[in-house]
Protein backbone atom coordinates (compact mmCIF):
# COMPACT_ATOMS: atom_id res chain seq x y z
CA UNK A 1 0.00 0.00 0.00
CA UNK A 2 0.76 3.57 -0.62
CA UNK A 3 1.18 5.70 2.38
CA UNK A 4 -0.89 8.50 1.98
CA UNK A 5 0.64 11.85 0.34
CA UNK A 6 1.30 14.72 2.83
CA UNK A 7 -0.35 18.22 2.34
CA UNK A 8 0.93 20.81 3.03
CA UNK A 9 -0.41 23.50 5.18
CA UNK A 10 -0.87 27.09 2.98
CA UNK A 11 0.46 29.79 4.56
CA UNK A 12 -1.47 32.93 3.56
CA UNK A 13 0.58 35.93 2.59
CA UNK A 14 -0.39 38.77 4.68
CA UNK A 15 -2.33 41.37 2.79
CA UNK A 16 -0.74 44.82 1.63
CA UNK A 17 -3.16 46.84 4.39
CA UNK A 18 -2.27 44.52 7.37
CA UNK A 19 1.69 45.11 6.98
CA UNK A 20 0.95 48.85 6.75
CA UNK A 21 -2.04 49.00 9.99
CA UNK A 22 0.80 46.71 11.88
CA UNK A 23 3.47 49.08 11.20
CA UNK A 24 1.31 52.05 11.66
CA UNK A 25 0.12 50.39 15.20
CA UNK A 26 3.78 49.59 16.42
CA UNK A 27 5.10 53.46 15.43
CA UNK A 28 2.19 54.65 17.42
CA UNK A 29 2.77 52.24 20.45
CA UNK A 30 6.65 53.50 20.26
CA UNK A 31 6.09 56.73 19.73
CA UNK A 32 3.61 56.28 23.09
CA UNK A 33 6.42 55.06 25.67
CA UNK A 34 9.27 57.69 23.88
CA UNK A 35 6.36 60.52 24.50
CA UNK A 36 4.79 59.10 28.11
CA UNK A 37 8.81 58.23 29.36
CA UNK A 38 11.62 59.41 28.08
CA UNK A 39 12.12 62.72 26.23
CA UNK A 40 9.71 65.20 25.14
CA UNK A 41 8.96 68.67 23.08
CA UNK A 42 7.57 71.82 25.22
CA UNK A 43 7.45 75.01 23.83
CA UNK A 44 7.06 77.80 26.83
CA UNK A 45 3.47 80.07 25.86
CA UNK A 46 3.67 82.21 29.03
CA UNK A 47 5.30 84.46 31.29
CA UNK A 48 5.01 82.88 34.23
CA UNK A 49 8.53 82.07 34.59
CA UNK A 50 10.53 84.90 32.55
CA UNK A 51 13.23 85.31 32.91
CA UNK A 52 14.42 81.79 33.33
CA UNK A 53 12.27 80.47 30.55
CA UNK A 54 10.81 82.82 28.06
CA UNK A 55 7.79 82.66 25.69
CA UNK A 56 9.37 81.06 22.56
CA UNK A 57 11.82 78.95 24.26
CA UNK A 58 11.90 75.12 23.06
CA UNK A 59 12.55 72.25 25.09
CA UNK A 60 13.55 69.32 25.76
CA UNK A 61 11.70 68.02 28.34
CA UNK A 62 13.59 64.73 30.62
CA UNK A 63 10.75 62.71 31.72
CA UNK A 64 13.17 59.96 33.30
CA UNK A 65 14.01 62.00 36.24
CA UNK A 66 11.85 61.01 38.60
CA UNK A 67 11.19 57.78 38.10
CA UNK A 68 14.60 57.65 39.93
CA UNK A 69 14.71 59.91 42.19
CA UNK A 70 12.08 62.61 44.16
CA UNK A 71 12.01 66.59 43.24
CA UNK A 72 13.84 68.88 45.65
CA UNK A 73 13.25 72.59 46.64
CA UNK A 74 13.79 74.74 43.76
CA UNK A 75 13.81 72.19 41.07
CA UNK A 76 12.43 73.54 37.32
CA UNK A 77 8.97 70.61 37.17
CA UNK A 78 7.31 69.73 34.41
CA UNK A 79 3.73 68.30 35.40
CA UNK A 80 -0.21 68.26 34.70
CA UNK A 81 -2.30 71.02 35.64
CA UNK A 82 -4.38 70.00 38.15
CA UNK A 83 -7.12 72.05 37.65
CA UNK A 84 -7.52 70.59 34.10
CA UNK A 85 -10.31 67.47 33.68
CA UNK A 86 -8.98 63.98 34.59
CA UNK A 87 -10.77 62.77 31.02
CA UNK A 88 -11.96 64.25 27.81
CA UNK A 89 -15.44 66.13 28.15
CA UNK A 90 -18.31 65.26 27.29
CA UNK A 91 -16.83 62.23 29.38
CA UNK A 92 -20.17 60.05 28.23
CA UNK A 93 -18.71 60.62 24.56
CA UNK A 94 -15.28 59.00 24.81
CA UNK A 95 -14.39 55.19 26.29
CA UNK A 96 -10.39 54.92 28.02
CA UNK A 97 -8.60 52.49 25.68
CA UNK A 98 -5.53 52.65 27.89
CA UNK A 99 -3.28 55.26 29.30
CA UNK A 100 -3.77 58.60 27.58
CA UNK A 101 -5.80 56.89 24.34
CA UNK A 102 -9.82 57.24 24.23
CA UNK A 103 -11.97 56.42 21.68
CA UNK A 104 -14.50 58.70 20.54
CA UNK A 105 -17.91 57.21 20.35
CA UNK A 106 -19.53 59.83 17.68
CA UNK A 107 -16.64 60.06 15.50
CA UNK A 108 -15.48 56.58 16.13
CA UNK A 109 -11.71 57.32 16.22
CA UNK A 110 -8.96 57.36 18.57
CA UNK A 111 -8.61 60.47 20.65
CA UNK A 112 -5.16 61.01 22.34
CA UNK A 113 -5.85 63.13 25.93
CA UNK A 114 -3.90 64.16 28.57
CA UNK A 115 -3.73 67.44 30.86
CA UNK A 116 -1.58 70.29 29.19
CA UNK A 117 2.02 70.42 30.87
CA UNK A 118 2.92 73.52 32.33
CA UNK A 119 6.23 74.29 34.42
CA UNK A 120 6.79 75.82 37.64
CA UNK A 121 9.48 75.60 40.34
CA UNK A 122 9.29 73.68 43.87
CA UNK A 123 9.45 75.52 46.89
CA UNK A 124 7.42 74.51 49.51
CA UNK A 125 8.56 70.77 50.39
CA UNK A 126 6.31 68.15 51.81
CA UNK A 127 5.45 68.77 55.64
CA UNK A 128 6.43 72.63 55.62
CA UNK A 129 4.71 75.72 56.07
CA UNK A 130 3.85 78.25 53.27
CA UNK A 131 3.53 81.81 53.81
CA UNK A 132 3.85 84.93 51.80
CA UNK A 133 3.60 88.41 53.24
CA UNK A 134 3.92 91.65 51.07
CA UNK A 135 5.75 89.22 48.39
CA UNK A 136 8.12 87.83 50.64
CA UNK A 137 7.71 83.77 50.69
CA UNK A 138 8.44 82.33 54.33
CA UNK A 139 9.14 78.73 54.97
CA UNK A 140 8.18 77.27 58.20
CA UNK A 141 8.69 81.13 59.45
CA UNK A 142 12.09 81.43 57.78
CA UNK A 143 12.23 83.99 54.39
CA UNK A 144 13.27 82.12 51.43
CA UNK A 145 14.40 84.12 48.11
CA UNK A 146 15.92 82.61 44.71
CA UNK A 147 18.15 84.41 42.26
CA UNK A 148 15.68 84.00 39.67
CA UNK A 149 12.28 85.35 41.03
CA UNK A 150 11.24 88.62 39.81
CA UNK A 151 8.35 91.23 40.41
CA UNK A 152 6.89 93.27 37.62
CA UNK A 153 4.42 94.80 39.53
CA UNK A 154 4.72 97.59 42.65
CA UNK A 155 1.72 97.11 43.69
CA UNK A 156 1.14 95.40 47.00
CA UNK A 157 -2.49 93.11 46.93
CA UNK A 158 -3.58 93.12 50.44
CA UNK A 159 -4.36 89.68 51.97
CA UNK A 160 -8.22 90.94 52.32
CA UNK A 161 -8.15 91.59 48.51
CA UNK A 162 -9.08 88.00 47.97
CA UNK A 163 -8.38 85.79 44.51
CA UNK A 164 -6.57 83.05 45.41
CA UNK A 165 -9.82 80.72 45.78
CA UNK A 166 -9.00 76.62 46.02
CA UNK A 167 -11.47 74.01 45.31
CA UNK A 168 -11.88 73.41 48.64
CA UNK A 169 -13.74 77.10 48.30
CA UNK A 170 -11.61 78.69 51.09
CA UNK A 171 -9.79 81.38 50.65
CA UNK A 172 -6.42 81.66 51.65
CA UNK A 173 -5.47 85.43 50.30
CA UNK A 174 -4.02 87.42 48.03
CA UNK A 175 -1.29 86.84 45.39
CA UNK A 176 0.89 88.91 47.48
CA UNK A 177 -0.23 88.38 51.01
CA UNK A 178 -1.10 84.73 51.13
CA UNK A 179 -1.09 81.57 53.63
CA UNK A 180 -0.30 80.28 56.23
CA UNK A 181 -0.69 76.79 54.47
CA UNK A 182 1.13 72.98 55.28
CA UNK A 183 2.12 70.98 52.09
CA UNK A 184 0.67 67.61 52.97
CA UNK A 185 2.95 64.27 52.42
CA UNK A 186 2.86 63.33 49.05
CA UNK A 187 2.31 67.06 47.70
CA UNK A 188 4.35 70.79 46.72
CA UNK A 189 3.74 74.27 46.49
CA UNK A 190 5.37 75.46 43.31
CA UNK A 191 5.67 79.16 42.06
CA UNK A 192 6.88 80.78 39.06
CA UNK A 193 9.63 82.69 38.73
CA UNK A 194 7.52 85.52 37.21
CA UNK A 195 5.82 85.81 40.45
CA UNK A 196 2.91 88.85 39.91
CA UNK A 197 2.03 86.70 36.86
CA UNK A 198 2.42 83.36 37.43
CA UNK A 199 -1.25 81.09 37.82
CA UNK A 200 0.25 78.64 40.51
CA UNK A 201 -0.04 77.10 43.56
CA UNK A 202 -1.33 80.31 45.24
CA UNK A 203 -4.49 79.81 42.88
CA UNK A 204 -5.40 76.17 42.74
CA UNK A 205 -3.49 74.17 45.38
CA UNK A 206 -0.80 71.84 46.01
CA UNK A 207 0.97 69.92 43.27
CA UNK A 208 0.69 65.94 43.62
CA UNK A 209 3.92 64.13 43.06
CA UNK A 210 1.98 61.72 40.76
CA UNK A 211 1.25 64.81 38.43
CA UNK A 212 4.52 65.37 38.15
CA UNK A 213 6.35 64.21 34.77
CA UNK A 214 10.13 65.24 34.60
CA UNK A 215 11.81 68.32 34.37
CA UNK A 216 13.37 70.83 31.37
CA UNK A 217 16.67 69.36 30.33
CA UNK A 218 17.51 71.77 27.63
CA UNK A 219 16.60 74.72 25.86
CA UNK A 220 17.20 73.38 21.96
CA UNK A 221 16.17 77.18 20.09
CA UNK A 222 13.80 80.41 21.36
CA UNK A 223 12.33 82.68 18.94
CA UNK A 224 10.03 85.54 20.59
CA UNK A 225 9.39 88.73 21.52
CA UNK A 226 11.14 90.41 24.49
CA UNK A 227 10.27 89.46 28.17
CA UNK A 228 7.70 91.88 29.64
CA UNK A 229 9.33 94.75 31.90
CA UNK A 230 6.31 95.61 33.84
CA UNK A 231 2.61 94.82 34.32
CA UNK A 232 1.47 98.17 31.70
CA UNK A 233 3.03 96.13 28.88
CA UNK A 234 1.48 92.41 30.58
CA UNK A 235 -1.84 94.11 30.04
CA UNK A 236 -1.11 95.51 26.55
CA UNK A 237 -0.10 92.34 25.19
CA UNK A 238 -2.61 90.12 27.08
CA UNK A 239 -5.32 92.41 25.26
CA UNK A 240 -3.33 92.08 21.64
CA UNK A 241 -2.68 95.57 21.41
CA UNK A 242 1.36 95.82 21.82
CA UNK A 243 3.59 93.84 19.22
CA UNK A 244 7.27 93.90 19.49
CA UNK A 245 9.70 92.37 16.92
CA UNK A 246 10.15 88.53 17.54
CA UNK A 247 13.36 87.63 16.96
CA UNK A 248 15.75 84.40 17.36
CA UNK A 249 17.85 84.57 20.50
CA UNK A 250 20.72 82.68 19.12
CA UNK A 251 21.79 83.20 22.81
CA UNK A 252 19.47 80.63 24.38
CA UNK A 253 20.21 77.31 22.02
CA UNK A 254 21.91 74.67 24.01
CA UNK A 255 21.05 76.40 27.13
CA UNK A 256 20.43 74.56 30.50
CA UNK A 257 17.43 75.79 32.56
CA UNK A 258 18.47 76.65 36.27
Amino acid sequence: MFGKKKVKPIKRKKGTFQDYLEAILFAFVVAMLIRNYTFQNFKIPSSSMEQTLLIGDYLIGNKLKYFFTEPEREDIVIFYYPADPEFPEPKERYWRITGPIYWDKEKWLPKWYSKKNIVKRVIGMPGETIEIKNKQVYIDGKKYTHPNEQYIDNRIIPREAGGCTWSDGICYGSRDNFGPVTVPEGEYFVMGDNRDVSGDSRYWGFLPRKDITGTPAIITFSKGEPPIENMRYYYLKQQGLLHEKSSIRWERSFRIPK
